[in-house]
């Protein structure tokens, strides 16, 4: 199956090197209209693949004339005519057959074309006697059957128009033949000759999942989209049916042809037929979809065929979702279609009620809530579809490896690969340095701080202090402090705290070692390579009571990993996969079981059994834990449908798991509990 997958994988990856795409131009002609958009995809990825599709007319018989009547049994010649709105011979197909697999073709060169009249041209054959007979063998007293298609390049054909063209033999042995306008035939040998009006698109589902069995059996796909369009106008074709037929092991989703793999559709207003498939079985579902038509079409043009791993639900109003719903909770998660070129991600984070993310090359996008510039594309502009991030006109910020997440601030930080740190939006306490100007693009504040080391990660806390994991193993915060979060033994004002400041265990004594950290209101915590853990500022928020570092007591056994700090509370995750809360508990988000408030004192999040959770992002009152299955567990205040089970309300102070689709490999939450999941 790996195998399988693998090769696959290549095909695509071949197929999209090797495309190349333009617009779709009206009146189109012949083998220009086959560019065909094909790829697979495999392995818990989501993809799109929209599929556009030009109608061939069908052409109309206005006439159909034989010769040689009365001579008894002979065959007759016959003259067809008919229009099409194609002003081209060589589209046109005429085809004389008796039986299966014996057909004469008419030569485009001696189809007549004259017109046009009201839109449509005539076109005119003749076929003597002889050459039927010579090309379809003896004829006397047959019947043979006429045909007329139109066709775009060798492959596509419309419909057929079909006469039948009848020799007989009279009373008194007079020969007869006539050409029946009013009789429409379906012969073997035509049928045989003409190539079936459908076209295959490549689709899959994931091969592998570590869902429950209940959602294992049903996986669902994006949705897909069948575009017809009339091929000489290029003007959607509404009204128009179209059937679909799945392959074996996928349904449609949902609607009349629910559970069913084939269901005939009609066109809507604007020419599509939108549709999502499920897997019927735990085993991936993989083949062709076949899309027909009664009206003959081919692929005019698409897009490639592309992974879009990031997913979203919760807060929605500035389209942190998705621009198609801008209510106040999107509670299930959809894909995020809206820039087809992001396929991976090299980090995620968010900023208030912005998110904010890195795509596979390390370029910054951005979506959402916009006041201050926080988004930094040079607006205070709410943005409903994913905008480029800047830093400044058409310059796109790039290479970020990490984008800091949650703040209640109006500011959003970013680390680059060479360790720079990056900011936009407001410098409250100066954690920008003084020489920040708020421009509404991303600026390199790393160049104001006085920095021992390049920095792996950033946060920023709600007052606007930074702080900073560097990779010489310190840590250091810039900007103001009051509470004892940045380590320094007393107080910090705004001109002192601006260049940044190594944090301290005691006086003189910077903390080493560091591997992970974070900084909320009131308090901040680091952890160390050797698995302690470190905290600084007020104790009811897991401080350590001081304005020092001081290391904290871990449970029996434990060594901590990483250390999340957000708002009021923290989260330990330890090196065996437990988590342990500390700080506040509004709204039961902390995963604990209750609503009881931890404080200075290390509580157990509660976990499935053997749950090894590897990464945690807290929004105002939830929170998302990451297995190391791909699972999602969400905690806290439903109320933005976090728990993304298509609801709203409640309070989870156990952790449920969130259904979807596929395993997740990164997630990141908002302040104004919006999320995302990197699926993987």
């Amino acid at each position: 199956m790996k195998a399988l997958r693998r090769f696959l994988v290549l095909v695509a990856a071949a197929c999209l090197a090797a495309m190349t795409l333009t617009a779709s131009p009206a009146a189109v002609r012949g083998d220009a209209l086959l560019g065909i958009t094909e790829a697979a995809w495999v392995d818990a990825q989501y993809a799109r693949g929209p599929v556009e599709a030009g109608t061939l007319d069908v052409p109309v018989i206005t006439a159909c004339t034989t010769e040689n009547e009365g001579m008894n049994g002979a065959m007759s010649g016959v003259t067809l005519t008919w229009t099409s709105v194609l002003d081209d011979p060589a589209r046109m197909l005429l085809a004389f057959s008796v039986t299966a697999g014996v057909v004469f073709e008419a030569p485009t060169d001696r189809i007549a074309m004259t017109g046009p009249a009201a839109g449509l041209y005539t076109f005119t054959f003749t076929a003597t006697a002889s050459e039927l007979d010579a090309a379809l063998g003896p004829l006397a007293g047959a019947s043979v059957g006429a045909a007329v298609s139109t066709r775009a390049g060798t492959e596509w054909r419309s419909d057929v128009a079909t006469r039948t063209v009848s020799v007989g033999t009279l009373s008194g042995g007079l020969g007869s033949a006539t050409c029946d306008l009013g009789h429409t035939i379906t012969l073997t040998g035509l049928t045989a000759a003409t190539l079936p009006i459908s076209r295959v698109i490549p689709v899959g589902t994931s091969a592998t999942s570590s869902l429950p069995p209940a959602l294992q059996d049903r996986r669902r796909t994006p949705v897909y989209t069948v575009t017809v369009r009339d091929i000489t106008t290029n003007a959607v074709v509404p009204n128009a049916p179209v059937t679909i037929v799945l392959p074996d092991g996928l349904a449609f989703e949902s609607g009349t042809f629910a559970d069913l793999g084939e269901g005939t559709f009609t066109t809507s207003a604007t020419g599509t037929v939108d549709f999502r498939v499920v897997a019927d079985r735990s085993e991936p579902a993989q083949g062709p979809v076949r899309v027909e038509s009664p009206r003959a079409f081919t692929i005019l043009s698409g897009q490639p065929v592309t992974s879009v791993p990031l997913v979203a639900w919760g807060y929605s109003v500035q389209g942190q979702t998705g621009s198609d719903n801008l209510t106040a909770a999107r509670t299930s998660a959809v894909p995020l279609w809206d820039n087809l070129s992001i396929t991976g991600a090299a980090a995620v984070g968010s900023s208030y009620a912005t998110m904010l993310y890195a795509d596979q090359n390390g370029n910054m996008w951005g979506r959402g809530y916009n006041a201050s510039g926080i988004i930094g594309d040079g607006t205070a502009t709410d943005r409903t579809s994913v905008v480029a991030a800047l830093t400044g006109p058409g310059v796109q910020v790039g290479n970020i490896t990490h984008i800091g997440t949650g703040t209640e601030q109006l500011s959003s930080v970013a680390v680059d690969a060479s360790g720079g740190v990056w900011a936009t939006g407001d410098n409250e306490l100066s954690g920008f340095g003084t020489a920040y100007t708020n421009t509404r693009y991303w600026q390199r504040v790393s160049n104001n701080y006085a920095m021992p080391a390049g920095a792996l990660t950033a946060e920023v806390n709600p007052w606007g202090a930074v702080m900073m994991v560097l990779n010489n193993g310190q840590a250091m915060v810039a900007g103001a402090d009051s509470y004892g979060y940045s380590a320094q033994g007393a107080a910090v004002g705004a001109a002192a705290g601006a260049a940044g400041l190594v944090m301290l265990t005691a006086p003189g004594t910077p903390i080493t070692g560091v591997s992970s950290g974070g900084i909320g209101w009131y308090s901040s915590a680091v952890v160390t390579e050797d698995g302690r853990l470190y905290t600084a500022g007020t104790a009811a928020y897991g401080g350590s009571g001081t304005f020092y570092l001081a290391e904290k007591a871990l449970p029996a056994g434990k060594t901590a990993a990483k250390v999340i700090v957000r708002q009021f509370r923290m989260l330990v995750i330890m090196t065996d996969g437990s988590a342990y809360a500390l700080g506040a508990n509004t709204s039961g988000a902390q995963g604990i079981g209750s609503t009881a408030t931890p404080g200075a004192t290390l509580a157990p999040v509660v976990m499935p059994e053997g749950a090894v959770v590897t990464d945690v992002t807290m929004g105002n009152d939830t929170t998302l834990f990451l297995l190391e299955s791909g699972a999602v567990y969400f905690a806290g205040l439903n109320d933005t449908g976090g728990a993304g089970a298509g609801a709203t309300g409640g309070v989870i102070s156990t952790p449920v798991r969130v259904p979807l689709a596929h395993t997740a490999t990164k997630v990141v939450a908002s302040w104004y509990d919006s999320f995302i999941a990197v699926l993987g």
